[in-house]
């Protein structure tokens, strides 16, 4: 308005202050023709903002600019990505998922399917391991769907439709964001990214029975190997950092289907073969444990196969 920039270590220090916020700019619509583009009233901003989520992910986001640019402006917790309203219908599909499961499972007994009582993990085949196997579906539907509603989703204005939030490798701070209505049919709608996944499952064909575990490729034990790999690029993408936005979501929703497996709050990162600063003192440090760890991994694969 004044014609001067705004420099940006203010607008760091205010979102550091707390002092950020959001204006409701239009409503997109479906009109008989398309969309169609609506001025707000002071009501619908008041709506979202009287909504009241009773969890939200409070793990800490790295402070590494180059993946994670949203800290710099005060939003350093995964629950800041996300609006009050939109993390209300995440919790709610989030608990909805345990519930379906339980009704699976009432379901299957009553249809007849036997129930040994052995969860999944535990190598169960009954109606409680059927209950467990779509609660995992549900949950995977879940995330997509997280993916969708954040308030770093924007609105690509060529193709008119709402953006998610993983563009690239990276949580970049966006300034114009859309929120997606998650049942209305638009893009991160619960029916539609259960119904994509459902296509997927409608089209795999059953094999044998397979099983897998994970290990540290530069530790791992002596077993007749088929090598498949894509390695880790030194410090390109920080994939351990980046999976919390998904796990954090996937551990509250799955956490008793696979215990072992969301033991922890966050990723696991120690053993990640990337080399990052910040998680290792200094660089030289970082490429140090980088180059010792994948030669060993490397060393090891290869006298395997």
């Amino acid at each position: 308005m004044s014609g001067v920039p705004i420099p940006p270590d203010y607008i760091k220090a205010e979102g550091m202050a707390g002092r950020m916020g959001a204006r409701l700019m239009a409503i997109v619509a479906e009109g008989d023709r398309g969309r169609v583009y609506l001025t707000p009233h002071e009501y619908h901003e008041a709506v979202p903002r009287d909504a009241c989520p009773s969890w939200k992910p409070e793990t800490a986001m790295p402070e590494n600019a180059r993946w994670f640019s949203p800290p710099l402006y005060g939003l350093t917790t995964f629950g800041d990505l996300f609006t009050p309203r939109q993390l209300v219908a995440l919790n709610t599909f989030t608990d909805l998922v345990a519930e379906a499961r339980e009704r699976i499972r009432q379901d299957a007994g009553a249809a007849g399917m036997p129930d040994d009582g052995r969860p999944f993990h535990a190598g169960g085949t009954g109606a409680t391991a059927y209950a467990d196997a779509i609660g995992v579906y549900l949950a995977f539907s879940l995330s997509k769907a997280a993916d969708r509603n954040t308030s770093l989703c924007v609105w690509e204005q060529k193709m008119d439709r709402l953006r998610g939030t993983f563009g690239r490798q990276a949580l970049p701070m966006t300034w114009d964001y859309a929120e997606t209505n998650p049942l209305a049919g638009a893009g991160g709608d619960i029916y539609g990214t259960a119904h994509s996944l459902c296509e997927v499952l409608d089209r795999l064909t059953v094999g044998v029975a397979g099983s897998g575990i994970q290990a540290d490729a530069a530790r791992q034990g002596e077993f007749a190997t088929i090598v498949s790999t894509d390695p880790p690029y030194y410090d390109n993408i920080g994939y351990a950092d980046l999976s919390d936005f998904f796990y954090v979501w996937l551990r509250r929703s799955l956490r008793s289907v696979f215990p072992d497996l969301f033991a922890t709050m966050m990723v696991p990162k120690a053993e990640e073969l990337v080399a990052t600063p910040y998680r290792h003192g200094t660089r030289a440090q970082a490429e140090a444990f980088f180059m010792t760890g994948m030669t060993q991994a490397l060393e090891r694969l290869a006298r395997q196969a």
